[in-house]
């Protein structure tokens, strides 16, 4: 995870809002979003989560595993996320269910 700026919150705080009043991610936004695969959500402390998964397409991150920042609106139905730091599509999450063997 990035050292987030006072900048990045304040972007990911007016995005979250924008989403809340029904400005959902276009589909612009959207396929120039990293993608998530084998993800899962982790809770950090005080009712905030974040997200962890195999990351690709990301500006700044190397391809591989990652920890996001503090997850501020998901919708794992449409397949997205808006985190503090920027908006990421949902791919497959992470089973982990195991097998029932009987």
């Amino acid at each position: 995870m990035a050292k987030l700026t006072k900048a990045s919150l304040q972007k990911g705080l007016r995005a979250a809002i924008q989403i809340q009043n029904g400005k959902l991610p276009t589909r612009a936004q959207l396929d120039a979003a990293p993608v998530l695969s084998q993800w899962v959500l982790s809770e950090v402390g005080s009712g905030l989560h974040c997200l962890v998964g195999n990351v690709s397409g990301h500006p700044l991150l190397d391809p591989g595993w990652c920890t996001t920042s503090v997850v501020l609106v998901m919708d794992p139905h449409h397949r997205w996320a808006r985190t503090v730091s920027r908006l990421y599509r949902l791919a497959e999450p992470l089973a982990l269910e195991i097998p029932d063997k009987s």
